[in-house]
């Protein structure tokens, strides 16, 4: 609905034109943009507001899948993948427990070769440091590794990300070698970790799961 408007405004703006450059940009808006590109109404083609159908219309039937979210042994939520298994998966996590999806409540990336990005470059595979870089340098908090909500960023303190980005939840996760390291139990567990700790000196931890969620 967000692109609609847009799309819109710049068709009035168009007919208040003749500029070659107006008409160019407006062709660029109309044909989707980068279809890449995560934002904070949604991942891709993909949008918050889109329905189980429209996401059918977009992808193809072909190319969605149905399944169930997990926590702790527990049923969570209904999820559908849309083109899974592939670098273009996005994973859609809905309100309703059953048909009719209508109201998406999440849309998650996981896959460690996906294609999708921020604007500011920040991706799956994106480290510690480049999630400190866009904050502005300032530190934010997350849980421990090692469970099952490890990495999982909790507050990015009003830095940039959190007024740029406020849609933007992240995970990381530690190499695997960092586990073998005597100072691990100090950045392990349900306890918050600030992205400032030493232990991440040596060793960087990499985005490994992006979800973006409503803000209206």
């Amino acid at each position: 609905m967000k692109r609609v408007a847009c799309f819109a405004l710049l068709l009035c703006i168009m007919s208040c034109t003749n500029s070659p450059k107006v008409k160019e940009e407006a062709g660029d808006w109309l044909q989707g943009g980068d279809p890449t590109e995560i934002t904070c109404w949604g991942i891709g083609d993909i949008e918050l507001e889109d329905s189980y159908d429209i996401l059918v219309e977009k992808a193809g039937l072909d190319h969605v899948k149905q399944d169930s979210l997990f926590k702790e042994g527990m049923f969570e939520r209904v999820i559908t993948r849309v083109w899974p298994d592939t670098e273009k998966e996005i994973i859609v996590h809905w309100k309703e427990k059953e048909a009719p999806l209508a109201t998406i409540e999440m849309l998650e990336l996981r896959d460690s070769s996906s294609v999708y990005h921020f604007t500011n470059g920040l991706k799956i595979g994106s480290t510690l440091q480049d999630l400190i870089k866009e904050n502005g340098g300032i530190e934010f908090s997350f849980y421990g590794f090692g469970w099952d909500y490890g990495g999982t960023v909790t507050d990015f303190n009003s830095g940039k990300l959190s007024n740029n980005l406020p849609c933007f939840q992240g995970v990381l996760a530690l190499p695997r070698e960092a586990y073998e390291d005597a100072g691990a139990g100090e950045v392990m567990g349900d306890k918050l970790i600030k992205s400032s700790h030493p232990f991440f000196s040596k060793f960087n931890p990499r985005l490994v799961n992006i979800k973006i969620k409503s803000v209206g």
